[in-house]
């Protein structure tokens, strides 16, 4: 996609989307984590591989990122970013558990992350469905330990053609107010995004 294709009706459009999906994440989240979750607003990103490098502003370090797949009617997928203190929080509401990096959890505290990233891609997954009235499933969530730049170009390789942008709502979570925060990010293939806009009455870009 051209960086100039989205009008500031499609922006508009996909912020209430991303608001949507994001609201009834967190709720799903705050019941996971029995604790007050608040959202930002929608951040929509135009990334390339040249712009994946530049993601400094949410890049501390390793993180665990969880690479939920959408299909059926749509194809893209949704990336929860955790860092090392979201994660202690999490997986202390279910047990102590004490680490100091991300790549000291092991198979039980990643089974944690997990269900927690298909607790909240699926009711980020049905509010899409909802909205467009479209059949919106996701595949069993990945567990990678990287930086938030080697997750995003995931769907950078996988949707950037010719040297396109991808389009990235960035939704971020806090926890009780603090700045304990997680990230979601919704990625969707050209095709898929312009099938949202033409069910929500938009012209395609």
């Amino acid at each position: 996609m051209e960086s100039n294709a989205l009008t500031e009706m499609h922006i508009s459009a996909l912020k209430e989307i991303g608001n949507i999906g994001a609201g009834n994440a967190c709720t799903a989240l705050a019941g996971f984590m029995n604790t007050l979750v608040d959202m930002t607003v929608p951040n929509i990103r135009m990334l390339d591989p040249a712009m994946v490098n530049k993601m400094i502003s949410v890049d501390k370090g390793q993180v665990l990122g969880i690479k939920v797949g959408i299909k059926e009617d749509l194809n893209g997928m949704l990336i929860n970013i955790v860092s090392r203190e979201f994660a202690s929080r999490l997986i202390n509401v279910y047990y102590p558990k004490e680490f100091n990096s991300i790549g000291e959890l092991d198979d039980m505290d990643r089974s944690v992350l997990c269900e927690m990233g298909n607790i909240t891609s699926g009711a980020c997954a049905n509010s899409l469905a909802t909205l467009t009235g479209m059949v919106v499933d996701i595949q069993p969530p990945e567990a990678y330990t990287c930086t938030v730049s080697e997750l995003l170009k995931m769907p950078v390789d996988a949707f950037s053609q010719n040297g396109e942008k991808v389009v990235v709502l960035d939704e971020e979570f806090k926890v009780e107010r603090t700045e304990l925060s997680s990230h979601l990010f919704l990625i969707l293939d050209g095709d898929s995004l312009n099938r949202v806009f033409t069910k929500i009455g938009l012209p395609p870009v």
